[in-house]
């Protein structure tokens, strides 16, 4: 992903024009008082996060394995018939295809960036380390790429050199993602889990993600047919990145351009974790912005203590609406970003 010009341009008036209720100073302070805290438990208690890590990545691949193994198995013997068969597929295929994308994440975002999976420094927890932040790689993701990019979006939040930069989005850009492999092919350079062009470590994860994905049909073919591994073929590339390309698309459209008030949480409600890839994921957003140096299990505490603290605006801007949750956001910010393009775009491009 690369800053674009008239993007930055369009975030800095939107956020000028528009009034928000940021974090006070009282607020951040408890914030961090907490974080603090929260960190401290942490690195006093290594084995038990590693643990805690295992669980996470084995639950994972346990329940990828239960879904196609035991319960499309079961549904299809059960339940005879081509649309039994067709329905199974669609079925695998979009949960391999979200645990692939939450596997993903975890490993990117907390292994490769972060250094929060498997923190250790003896020999056991470096190895632990390269292979949970390579997981990523089983879908072909590119994680050097990315940690050098995420860390520039923490250091230099919102400004010109944010290498994630996602205050102002336009929507176009969102949309191609959606295309068919739209996760292989550049149709936009709104995506940060590849590289915008081939290099060796890109190559890898390509070699990596056909194998692992290879044999994962390749057993698929074995029980179930072809048609069923068609079907899981065609679904496979695009849920997951779907899921992907519109939590990124949310988190920090149309907020502030600071890193204390710049994020959204979609929390850990059912929005949340499905958007978010899980409780690894980034269902909390604005408490790893503001302390990003705790794992995820503490985002979720900290995040339940900043909901503790927020005004009534503060929670109808970083929070998700009940119930209709997600989708309420993402149609809020396609209208007001349309409107405010059409409205703004060509003076505010134009330098007036």
């Amino acid at each position: 992903m690369k800053v674009h010009p008239d993007e930055f341009a369009m975030a800095r008036e939107y956020t000028s024009t528009h009034d928000f209720e940021r974090l006070n100073p009282e607020q951040i302070h408890q914030v961090m008082v907490r974080g603090r805290e929260l960190h401290k438990w942490f690195r006093a208690h290594t084995r038990l996060h590693a643990a805690i890590s295992i669980l996470a990545i084995g639950s994972i691949f346990t329940v990828d394995w239960l879904v196609w193994i035991a319960l499309a198995r079961w549904f299809v013997a059960a339940v005879p018939g081509t649309w039994a068969l067709i329905l199974a597929a669609i079925f695998t295929g979009t949960v391999h295809s979200w645990l692939v994308y939450s596997l993903s994440i975890y490993s990117l975002h907390e292994g490769a960036a972060h250094n929060l999976i498997f923190p250790g420094r003896s020999l056991l927890s470096r190895a632990a380390r390269f292979l949970s932040t390579n997981m990523c790689r089983l879908s072909a993701a590119e994680p050097e790429h990315y940690s050098e990019c995420h860390m520039a979006h923490h250091a230099k939040f919102g400004t010109e050199d944010d290498s994630e930069f996602l205050n102002f989005i336009f929507p176009r850009r969102l949309w191609l993602n959606f295309l068919p492999l739209g996760s292989f092919f550049n149709y936009t350079d709104f995506f940060v889990h590849r590289t915008p062009a081939h290099t060796g470590s890109g190559a890898t994860s390509a070699v990596i993600a056909a194998i692992y994905n290879g044999l994962y049909l390749f057993m698929l073919y074995r029980f179930f047919g072809l048609l069923f591994t068609v079907i899981v073929i065609l679904i496979m590339p695009h849920i997951g990145f779907y899921v992907d390309r519109l939590r990124q698309f949310t988190e920090h459209n149309l907020m502030p351009l600071e890193n204390n008030s710049g994020a959204r949480s979609l929390g850990v409600g059912f929005w949340g974790l499905l958007v978010g890839g899980g409780p690894w994921g980034q269902p909390c957003h604005l408490a790893h912005h503001i302390v990003a140096s705790i794992p995820w299990y503490q985002q979720i505490i900290l995040h339940r203590h900043i909901v503790g603290l927020l005004t009534v605006t503060q929670r109808k801007q970083f929070l998700l609406k009940p119930i209709v949750g997600f989708p309420a956001l993402l149609w809020a910010i396609l209208r007001e970003s349309n409107h405010f393009s059409r409205a703004s775009a060509g003076r505010v491009l134009a330098g007036d």
